[in-house]
This record gives structure tokens, C-alpha cells and sequence, in this order.
């Protein structure tokens, strides 16, 4: 373990206890993202909350976790989900840069022995003001562990906290701020930084009871805004009507009247990076278990 002095607090955002993950299309989630309270914590009561299963992510405003209430982030956060060794808590600890600078790491929800899951909590020593740099700063750190669940990325990505019979490792180290700088600048240096192109998949199907199926298995508050904003993108593309602004408030989860104001300001363009069809709706469900003939 570090010297770290615990006294020193970090900023950061926890909810009530979860005890199992909350399934798409619960009720629940629209009290769960109004339900964190942003707050100032030292690492052993971090520590504990999060072992007692208790979901944490960024500080942001109006009570409502939304990626448009971004306040500032003082944690980085990454999953290990490829359910082999690479995953393994004694392996992940072996690495440098975790062994230098990670916090915390404790298997997650969906871990097994057979097919071991973990995540590694990183807090920085400074926090993130602004959205946009610290998703730079999560996909850096997603570029720098190949082998992370890149969806890690998002400003007000929340996490679950550990289970009653899961490990913990703490190391207690603190990740600085300008070694994340340094990263990022060489993650923008590599010309290696991951985008989704929206407009590369074409139109697949118009049969709304598929794209229903689809539906079920996208996460509207386990994606990003972006990812969010295309999934709806994608039914208008398909359903412009009523039907399909119905189809879309039904799954998106949004404020009140959200789904509408954005549903007014799409046109069959998209958006300027080119026209998003149900191709781009079908690969996202995809990466969620959806396995529907897509083709």
C-alpha cells in the first residue's frame, strides 16, 4: 500500500447500494440517475461504500446524470471483460501502470472464476473540469489497456460497486494529473483514437417488431450521449412519424419531453457527420448480445 494521506477527499458522485444490475427498460433507472449525491470522500470511505455495492460516477448538476450536467470528474474508471487471465485481479495488479497509480480494483457483477471480470479505479490528485477533456482522458486510458470495455469513456459513465462475496485489492495510489496529460498526448500523438462512424453502416430492415428486439438490448443509460442521440437518430431515419417517436420515447429513458425537442430537430441528414441509419442502431445492439439476423 501507498503513504497515501487519507485525509485528503475526492470529489465524486455515489449512489444508494445496487444490489444486482438494474435489467434495459426498468422503471428504475429513471429514479437511479437522479438518485446520486456528488461528494467529497477520502479513499477509505470510497473504499467502502463500494465494496458495500454502492454505484459511483462524475459530479454533475440538477440531479440528474446526464452527460449535459457534467460538473468535473476527479476518478477514472476502466473494466477488464475479456473473462480470461488478462481479466484476473493478480494479473491486472502485476501491471506498472496499475501497481503505480491504481486505487482500487475489485471484481465486478458479472465476474466468475472460470471467467474472471474486474474493474480498476483510478482517483486523480486534481479534478477534470470539463467534459470534453475528461472523456481525452478516459479514452486515453482506454488506448493505453487494449484490452479495457471501451464504452469506459463516457463523461458521466457510472459504475456499479462490488458484490458481498467479491475481492477488493486496494493499493491506494493517487493517478496525477499531469501524468494523464502526458497520456493523453500521446494517445493524440499515435493518430490512433477510436471513432465511430455512424454513417458507414447502411439501413438494414424496417420491420419494427426487429427493431423493437434490438432495442431490448441497448442500455439507454449504459451508452453514451452520442451513442444515445444516434439511437434515435437511427428509428427517425426509418420511423419519422408518430409511431416512431413513440417506438423511440419508450426506450430512451429521457427527461421529461427530451425525446421530443430532439426527435423536432432531425432531418433525414442526420447529422453532419453523415446520415445514421438502422445499421448504426443494429451494430450497438449488437455489442450488447443482441443476436438477430442483422444482414
Amino acid at each position: 500500500m501507498s503513504s497515501t494521506d487519507f485525509t485528503t477527499t475526492y470529489k465524486i458522485a455515489v449512489g444508494p447500494p445496487v444490489a444486482q444490475k438494474i435489467p434495459p427498460g426498468s422503471p428504475y433507472w429513471k429514479t437511479f440517475n437522479g438518485s446520486f449525491q456528488n461528494r467529497e470522500l477520502n479513499q477509505p470511505e470510497l473504499v467502502t461504500l463500494i465494496s458495500a455495492g454502492h454505484p459511483f460516477t462524475t459530479w454533475h448538476g440538477e440531479q440528474w446524470r446526464h452527460s449535459r450536467n457534467y460538473l468535473l470528474g476527479q476518478h477514472l474508471g476502466i473494466d477488464f471483460d475479456t473473462e480470461d487471465q488478462r481479466s484476473a485481479i493478480d494479473t491486472l495488479l502485476k501491471d506498472p501502470f496499475i501497481a503505480k497509480y491504481g486505487t482500487l480494483l475489485y471484481t465486478t457483477p458479472s465476474h466468475t472464476p472460470e471467467a474472471p471480470r474486474a474493474r480498476v479505479v483510478f482517483l486523480l490528485d486534481t479534478p477534470i473540469h470539463q467534459a470534453k477533456n475528461y472523456v481525452l482522458a478516459a479514452s486515453a486510458l482506454l488506448w493505453l489497456f487494449g484490452s479495457a470495455d471501451r464504452q469506459c469513456k463516457d463523461a458521466v459513465r457510472f459504475f456499479y460497486g462490488g458484490c458481498p462475496d467479491g475481492r477488493v485489492e486496494w493499493p491506494a495510489n493517487v493517478l496525477p494529473l499531469a501524468i494523464v496529460k502526458d497520456m493523453i498526448a500521446r494517445y493524440q500523438a499515435t493518430g490512433t483514437r477510436e471513432r465511430r462512424t455512424y454513417h458507414h453502416y447502411a439501413a438494414q430492415t424496417t420491420d419494427e417488431q426487429k427493431v423493437q428486439d434490438a432495442l431490448k438490448h441497448i442500455p439507454p443509460w449504459g451508452i453514451s450521449y452520442d451513442e444515445w442521440l444516434a439511437v434515435l437518430m437511427a428509428i427517425h431515419s426509418e420511423f419519422p412519424g408518430p409511431n416512431g417517436l413513440a417506438l423511440a420515447d419508450a426506450w430512451a429513458q429521457g427527461a421529461e419531453n427530451e425525446v421530443a425537442r430532439k426527435w423536432r430537430s432531425f432531418d433525414q441528414t442526420g447529422n453532419v457527420s453523415g446520415r445514421i441509419g438502422m445499421g448504426t442502431l443494429f451494430a450497438l445492439a449488437k455489442e450488447h448480445g443482441y443476436s438477430g439476423v442483422t444482414a
